[in-house]
Order: C-alpha cells, then sequence, then structure tokens
C-alpha cells in the first residue's frame, strides 16, 4: 500500500515539473524578411547615370546586362562616353562588347594603343562608332595575322615600344607591322633566329628604328641567301650588332675574312668499332673562313682529309682501318686562311673482348707479365729482411678495449730472422743436419716461435691476419734457405658466425698443413679443429659460402705477396728494393688508419670468378700442389695488366666504372675493354 502511494506521488511531481516548463517556455521568435538594397559599384552608377537609367532610382535587370556589356570596355578607356554619343544603350552595349572581345586577341601592352586607333577621330555618333568597330575588328585581325608570325623578341620589342604614338593610323602600323613580316619570310629559321637575337629590340622596338631595319635588311638580304660563309657568321655574331646596324654586318664580315688571323677550334670523339676501324667524329667551328682540311696522325701515319666546304661550322665522320693496338693519335685543322690547331692524345684501339696470354704470345695488350722464380725468391728474402709495417697490442693507457699500435719495423726484421734462424737449430734439443730438415721441423718451430718468445714480443701482435703475415715470411724464407719443396699461404676463415672474419695459415706440402694464425697449434689439413667445429668452418667444408670466393682468391694471393700493397707498404718496401707492384684498392696508408683488426682489401674488385675456377684452387691447396703459386702468379699478372690499361683510373677518379677481367671455369682470362671511345677537343 505504502509503495502504491509513492508511485502515484513521484508520477504527480514529474506532471507538475513538466508543466512549469511548458508554462515558462519562452515566445518564439518571429523572423522578419529584411529586404536589403543591392549596393551598387561607382563605374556601374556612372555607366547608368550616362545612359539616363537612374531616373526612376532604379535599375532594371535588362539596363543591368546593358551596363555589364559596357563595364569591360570602360574599365581601359574612361571616357567613352565623351567618344561616343550613345542614342541607342542597348546597341552602344553590344559594340563594346564587340570591341573588348576584340582587344582580347591582343597582347595586353599594345591594347591601349589600338583603342587609341579606335577613337582617334571620335567624338562618333552611334552609326559611325558602328562602323569604326567593324572596321576595327576586320584591321585588328589582319594585324594580328602579320604580327603571330613575327619571332618572339621583336614581338616583345614592340610591344615596348615608347613611341608608338608617332604613328597616327591604325593603317600605319599594319603596314609597319606586315613590312616586318614579309622582310622575314623566306629567310632559313636560323637566320630569323638570329636577327631576333640582336641588340636593342626587347627593350623597345620603335616605329623609326623598323623603317631603319627593313632598309638595310632590304641591303644584306641576298648576300644572306647566297653567301653560305657570311650566313654561318651572321648567326654567330647577330648578337654583338644592333637591330638598326644590321647593314653593317656584311662590311664588318669581309673585313674580318681578310685579316682573319684565329685558328678554328674542334670537338669529337674517336671510337674503336669491332671491325677494327677507328672512327672520328668532329666538329669544326671558325670565325670567319671555312675549314680547309683535317690532317690525322695515327702513330706518325698521316691521314689528310679535304673538306670542301663554305660552312663556318663542319661536322665530319672519318672512318681508318689500322690493326689493334695503343695509338698516339693527333689531329690538326686548317682553315681557307691557313691558320691551325691541333691537339694529341693516347687512345687504346684493342678488340672488345679478349684473351689475357701469360706466354708472351699475341698482341703486346694481351701479354700479362708473370714474375719469375727468381723475382719471387728476391722478394721474400726482402721480406725477412724489412718489414714495413708491425702492430702489437698496447697494454697503456686502460681505453675499456684492446689497442694496437703501429710502427715501421724496418731492418729489426732481419734481426728476427737471424735470431729465429739461430734457434732454430737447438730448437730440438740434438743437431739437426740440414738433410734431415723438413718442412714440419720449420713450421712447428715457427709457430711455437712467434707466439712463445717474450723477448720478441713485438713479433706477436694477436691479431690473426698479421700473426699469420709474419709466420709466412719467416716459414717461406726458411724453405727458400733449406731448399724445401713447400709454402705458406694465408686461407680464410669464419668463427662462431658465418661472415669471413679470421685468418690461417696453409703450408702445401705432400701432406698440406694447417697451421694456427694467431694461437699455437700445427694440423694435418683435415684432422684440424674446423673439420669437428659445428660453429667455425674454412673454404675446404662444403657449404662454403659461394659469396666468399672472390675473397678467398684474394686473401690467399698473399701467399705470393709477402706484405698487402697499400700506400705506406707501397712506399716503405716495395719501391724500395724496387719490386714492381700495383696498389691494392682503396688505396690507402694503413699507417694513418685506427687499426683494430687486419684490414682487407680488394685487388680483385675489378675480376668476375667462375666458381669452378675458385674450386679448382681450392682443391690444389687441399692437396698442397705448390703449383698454386703460378696460378697465384697469373692473377697477379692480370691485374697488372689490368691496372695498366684501365684500373688506374679507378683510383683517382670517382665513381670510375673501370674495365674488368672475367675468369672461367677452365682457368682461361678474358679482358673485358669497355672504355671503346675517348673525346678531344682545341682546348
Amino acid at each position: 500500500m505504502d509503495t502504491n502511494l509513492k508511485k502515484v506521488a513521484l508520477i504527480l511531481i514529474l506532471i507538475y515539473i513538466i508543466g512549469l516548463l511548458i508554462v515558462l517556455r519562452p515566445p518564439p521568435k518571429h523572423h522578419e524578411e529584411i529586404k536589403t538594397q543591392k549596393v551598387i559599384p561607382d563605374e556601374e552608377v556612372f555607366i547608368a547615370k550616362n545612359l539616363g537609367f537612374l531616373s526612376d532610382g532604379k535599375i532594371d535587370q535588362r539596363e543591368e546586362r546593358i551596363i555589364k556589356k559596357i563595364l569591360p570596355l570602360y574599365k581601359y578607356r574612361k571616357g567613352i562616353f565623351n567618344d561616343v554619343n550613345v542614342t541607342n544603350p542597348e546597341k552602344f552595349a553590344n559594340l563594346c562588347s564587340e570591341v573588348y572581345a576584340t582587344l582580347q586577341t591582343i597582347p595586353l601592352l599594345l591594347r591601349d594603343d589600338m583603342l587609341r586607333f579606335l577613337f582617334a577621330e571620335s567624338p562618333y555618333t552611334l552609326e559611325e562608332f558602328s562602323k569604326r568597330v567593324a572596321m576595327f575588328n576586320l584591321k585588328v585581325r589582319e594585324f594580328m595575322g602579320f604580327y603571330s608570325q613575327l619571332p618572339s623578341n621583336i614581338k616583345y620589342g614592340i610591344e615596348n615600344s615608347k613611341e608608338i604614338y608617332k604613328v597616327k593610323s591604325l593603317d600605319e602600323y599594319i603596314y609597319l607591322v606586315s613590312e616586318l613580316r614579309n622582310s622575314l619570310a623566306g629567310l632559313p629559321p636560323e637566320i630569323i633566329d638570329a636577327i631576333d637575337d640582336m641588340q636593342n629590340i626587347t627593350d623597345g622596338f620603335e616605329p623609326r628604328e623598323i623603317k631603319i631595319f627593313l632598309m638595310g635588311l632590304h641591303d644584306i638580304r641576298e648576300k644572306l641567301m647566297t653567301n653560305v660563309t657570311f650566313d654561318d657568321w651572321f648567326i654567330m655574331n647577330s648578337k654583338h650588332f644592333k637591330i638598326t646596324d644590321i647593314a653593317s654586318t656584311f662590311s664588318e664580315f669581309t673585313k674580318e675574312q681578310r685579316t682573319d688571323r684565329i685558328p678554328p677550334v674542334f670537338k669529337g670523339d674517336v671510337r674503336s668499332l669491332p671491325n677494327g676501324t677507328l672512327q672520328f667524329e668532329i666538329t669544326i667551328t671558325d670565325n670567319a673562313n671555312p675549314p680547309l682540311k683535317i690532317v690525322i696522325g695515327l702513330n706518325g701515319e698521316r691521314d689528310e682529309v679535304d673538306l670542301q666546304t663554305e660552312h663556318l661550322k663542319e661536322f665530319r665522320l672519318i672512318r681508318i682501318f689500322r690493326e689493334w693496338g695503343e695509338y698516339n693519335i693527333s689531329i690538326k685543322v686548317y682553315d681557307a686562311k691557313g691558320n691551325a690547331v691541333s691537339t694529341a692524345f693516347s687512345f687504346l684501339h684493342y678488340p672488345e673482348v679478349f684473351r689475357i696470354n701469360f706466354n708472351n704470345s699475341g698482341y703486346p695488350f694481351q701479354r700479362a707479365r708473370l714474375y719469375t722464380k727468381q723475382e719471387i725468391k728476391f722478394m721474400w728474402i726482402k721480406a725477412s729482411e724489412y718489414k714495413p709495417l708491425q702492430v702489437y697490442q698496447e697494454l697503456y693507457p686502460d681505453l675499456g678495449f684492446t689497442r694496437y699500435g703501429k710502427i715501421n719495423l724496418g731492418s729489426s726484421m732481419e734481426f728476427i730472422y737471424e735470431d729465429a734462424r739461430r734457434k732454430f737449430f737447438i730448437f730440438y734439443k740434438k743437431p739437426l743436419p740440414f738433410y734431415s730438415i723438413t718442412p714440419l721441423h720449420v713450421v712447428y718451430f715457427v709457430n711455437h716461435y712467434v707466439h712463445s718468445y717474450s723477448t720478441l714480443i713485438i713479433v706477436h701482435s694477436r691479431i690473426c691476419g698479421y700473426d699469420a703475415e709474419t709466420q709466412a715470411v719467416l716459414m717461406n724464407r726458411f724453405f727458400i734457405d733449406f731448399n724445401l719443396d713447400a709454402w705458406a699461404v694465408p686461407i680464410p676463415a669464419s668463427l662462431r658466425s658465418k661472415a669471413l672474419n679470421h685468418i690461417e695459415l696453409l703450408v702445401l706440402w705432400k701432406t698440406p698443413l694447417l697451421v694456427g694464425s694467431n694461437y699455437r697449434g700445427v694440423y694435418l689439413l683435415g684432422k684440424d679443429p674446423y673439420v669437428t667445429s659445428n660453429v667455425s668452418y674454412y673454404p675446404f667444408r662444403s657449404d662454403w659460402p659461394k659469396k666468399y670466393a672472390t675473397a678467398t682468391v684474394e686473401i690467399m694471393r698473399l701467399g705470393l705477396l709477402p706484405y698487402r700493397p697499400e700506400e705506406w707498404t707501397m712506399n716503405h718496401f716495395y719501391r724500395r728494393f724496387n719490386i714492381s707492384i700495383v696498389p691494392d684498392y682503396p688505396l690507402k696508408n694503413l699507417m694513418n688508419e685506427f687499426i683494430s683488426g687486419y684490414e682487407f682489401f680488394s685487388p680483385y674488385i675489378a675480376f668476375r670468378f667462375d666458381y669452378a675456377y675458385v674450386q679448382h684452387l681450392l682443391s690444389m691447396a687441399r692437396k698442397g700442389d705448390l703449383r698454386l703459386l703460378d696460378e697465384l702468379n697469373r692473377l697477379e699478372a692480370a691485374r697488372v695488366l689490368w691496372y695498366r690499361i684501365d684500373g688506374h683510373n679507378m683510383y683517382y677518379v670517382t665513381g670510375y666504372s673501370p674495365d674488368y677481367i672475367v675468369v672461367d671455369g677452365n682457368g682461361s682470362f678474358y679482358y673485358h675493354h669497355m672504355r671503346r671511345s675517348k673525346m678531344f677537343s682545341s682546348d
């Protein structure tokens, strides 16, 4: 019962509140329509007054249309109501609209002058104005027909004219422009462009100047049409003359021809064609006298080409067959007055692809020179007597990471070698006669010596590449001294990753040995730790990535050269001992570099190896085949040939794309000569 009473009370309260809201709601606003009278611009009011449209204080739609037609022309000609006696506003509006439409076809800067011509004899009656408008429309079309055919600068000059007011009528103006158009008609486009490029045009081509120009062009027109040499001269020199001085150009031309002491200039290029032909493309330009002849010298042999031309600018394509080879080329050009200019340069006229020969056969450019056994022996003996770059681990200061210092060990290397040789004979605790020394004796001792002797700690750098380099120098000198059939060659490896980040030492012998580079260890190849390791591997594993094929060859190449030929080593070792060699890429001075490891260079950056060839080299290494050195010799000889022909440019020209060498699976070397042409000029 109580609950029902509460519900009834609540409903009554809600009804009461809703009733209050309805009673107290403000009355709706009644929006009255406010009619606004349109504001008329002053210009339209002025037009309306002159047409008598405001007599009733209003402008109806018809009157508004008439005003809108007149307004555009009124903005150009404020005094138009003084020029025309308007008796029929609608007809007057239509005529104004016609005039305005015609004005839109005229360049902006000429519109005021055209209106001046239209109203030159005002005031007009409406009928007179109608006839004037009809004639005006016809004549403007005639004017624009001539004007539109004029070259751009002359049109711009006419538009900028400051004395057009001196022209009394549109007929006179049309005559001037038509004569201008007619005088240029029939001239070659190059001559018209040259005239358009003359001085004093764009700042205002005045009517009096047009008349002077027309007379001057008439005087030389026939010469421009018949004298080819003057025609070319005019095209080259018109920009130096005022438009009103065009008549004087021919006399200036003949004067320059008589007194000419300036030789011609030329530019072009020479190209090797596949059939052995040398193709020359030459463009010659002379200032006043036509080019007479071209004389081409090829290693002293002369070829002469008579040009037989009247033009000052001449292009010739000349083809001369010559045997493949390197040519010293000279090009000399004469003009008809006897003035001459020449240039000289060398050019490699080689086939696009040719085989590299290592047996001194074929053309000279095919021959790659191998190092002789005596030269290789000399190189390694000197390497054991002199070392230009030695790295050592610095103990102080403590930087939180290993820091390496570097010195030029120089002739101290000879002391190290002599010390090692002396200790070798007492290392095995008993006398070691020469006839019983084996490569294994040498390898084990050198590996132990480099990583053990605290008195010579400088020899042990703890960087794999440098320690492998030191061991290779000592081992190979021992092999030479004891006449042993063995040789030490660096090889790449990977430690605990898939990246090439380590170097070991491989000894080629009837029983190949793997020698630890920066640690003590000598193993039979195939019985070494790499065979059983799951994280480290080297090129003799079947899964050695193909992408390391080139890097593998480049590291093994250091079995032929004792030290990387970077700039410091080039200067302080190879050149010191007069050893012929070319630098690795890029050309860098390691003495200026922060060393954190054995820095790798790219000697074979322009080589493309067939994977089968790399596998062949690795197979020879696995068997301990000393003929691997012959292949490394061939690689270096091919690199020297590449460097001499074209590769040297890569070291000094940013972004240079050099020739390249392809080594196929059979071990044949092919040179791809990309530089088929060369530009030249007389400058």
